[in-house]
Parts: C-alpha cells; structure tokens; sequence
C-alpha cells in the first residue's frame, strides 16, 4: 500500500509529538485562524489549513489574505481575541488599518491543527475515538475547555484518508465511526470575545483593549489530543503549546477606562470554543 510521507523535519511549530501502542502518531501544529463566526475568509483558510497540513507544509495562501494559514507557536494575545464588530489583530475597523481584504473580519481563534497518521494496512482509527483538552495557564484558566469522544465529524475540516495501493480515498462525510489510516484536521482553539452593539469605533477598540487583562498570568495554552481504542486504552496522545508574548496584562487598557468614558460593555469571558 502506498502513504504520504510528511516532511516534518524543520517545522518548529511541531510542539510535541507521542506515539503508543500499535505506532499511532499524533502530530499538533498550532495556527491563528480568523473567527468562524462572520468571517469571509474563515471556509478559504480551513482549505489552505487542510491542503499545507496534507502536504507537510507550515505555511500555505496569500500571505496578503486573512485566509493565509501559517504555523505559530508564539503569537501576542492580539491574536487571541474574537469580535461581535470588525477588526483584526486587535484592531477595530480592520479595513483601514490591514486594508479592504480585512474589512469585514472579525477578529482572531488560535487552532490547534493535527494530523494522525496510523500507517499503512488495514485502517483501523476514526474520528469517534478523538477527544481534545485545552488549557490556559492563567489563574482563572480563561481559554480551558475539553471535547470528549464522539464530539468530531468527517467533514472538509476533519478529513479522513485511507491509504490504497492505487491512491487514496478521502473520507469527509457519514458517520464518525468510519475507519481511516490518517486523519487531518483543522483543529480545535478558543479566544476571549468582545461585543459592543451600537457603537463607534473608538468605543469597539475600547472593548477590545478591556479584554487584555482577562489575559493577566497566561503565557502558554496547550491543546492535547487523544485517541482511545473501543476498550477504553489509550492508543495515543499529542500536544501542542503556544507561548504568549509579550507578556499578558502589559496591554491595553482595563474595562473600568472604558466605563468611565461611559461605554457599556457587553462581552463574555469566553467564546465558544470550536470543535
């Protein structure tokens, strides 16, 4: 049977990688994505995301385009921040600031990309046997969050592959339970969210310089990967770490500048973290 072979040597987004048992490798390459919700660009990004991780690649797109998808391991909370409003990179009013491909962006979600590669033979992992676990290293754990088994589906963003002697078949649709000799996915990520209705820009960029001290005491988030087998072993594990620079708390403004302008912030501690 033929496979893929990836070129992974050189790619220091690869944070960590663990096998076991029957030779599993889960590989994590974390990357910032524009936010799903709203974003123009979001369904071209997942498709450069699939297409460089499929290929071994760390950096696929128009570098000039929010869909780019690029490899990170150290990104500023900037990038970690989504919008009910445009903006981008914490920026409101994205458009004038990175230019027209930006303006109706709506901020950032960091994404914890991986492949599992099972090998040649007969395939035997799927998708309904991956969880995932994120966790924030600030006190109040801002951004942890898990999804358990059975959460993930085939799809064009979690794309499974079966090896064949004449090719591979691509599995992106029906049920999860599907056998595959890889899978490939986008991955999974969260941000801190910022809504202000109604409001000038001054007043949205007000909003997102609140939210830099939810950040105060992070400087890592990891997302870790598992794959149990149908009785409950664990058959492998990988992790990808993201470093926050510069360091959190030393930017922006805090809410209660905000509300003295009088501006009525209306925000959640959390997005909601995407599968």
């Amino acid at each position: 049977m033929t496979r893929r072979l990836f070129a992974l040597l050189g790619f220091s987004a690869v944070l960590a990688v663990a096998a076991y048992g029957d030779g599993i490798v889960i590989s994590v390459y974390p990357s910032v994505a524009p936010n799903i919700f709203g974003s123009a660009n979001y369904s071209e990004y997942v498709s450069n995301a699939i297409y460089a991780l499929s290929n071994g690649l760390s950096s696929y797109g128009d570098p000039n385009s929010p869909s780019y998808y690029t490899q990170q391991t150290i990104i500023s909370p900037s990038e970690m921040i989504v919008t009910g409003f445009p903006s981008w990179d914490g920026l409101a009013d994205p458009g004038d600031v990175f230019g027209p491909a930006y303006a109706n962006e709506s901020g950032n979600r960091p994404l914890f990309g991986l492949v599992i590669d099972a090998g040649p033979g007969d395939p035997y992992i799927s998708l309904s046997e991956l969880s995932f676990s994120a966790v924030s290293n600030d006190p109040g754990r801002l951004l942890s969050f898990d999804f358990g088994e059975g959460s993930y589906n085939y799809s064009n963003q979690y794309v499974g592959v079966i090896f064949g002697p004449t090719g591979n078949t691509y599995v992106t649709s029906g049920p999860n339970t599907q056998p595959v000799n890889e899978i490939v996915g986008r991955g999974s990520g969260n941000a801190d969210s910022a809504y202000c209705p109604g409001c000038t820009v001054a007043q949205q960029q007000a909003a997102i310089d609140a939210l830099y001290g939810d950040f105060t005491g992070m400087s890592q988030f990891v997302g870790t990967y598992t794959l149990t087998g149908p009785d409950g072993t664990i058959l492998a594990t990988g992790s990808g770490t993201i470093d926050l620079t510069p360091e959190p708390g030393t930017l922006g403004t805090i809410a209660g500048a905000a509300l003295a302008g009088g501006l009525i912030l209306l925000r959640r501690r959390r997005a909601c973290p995407r599968p």
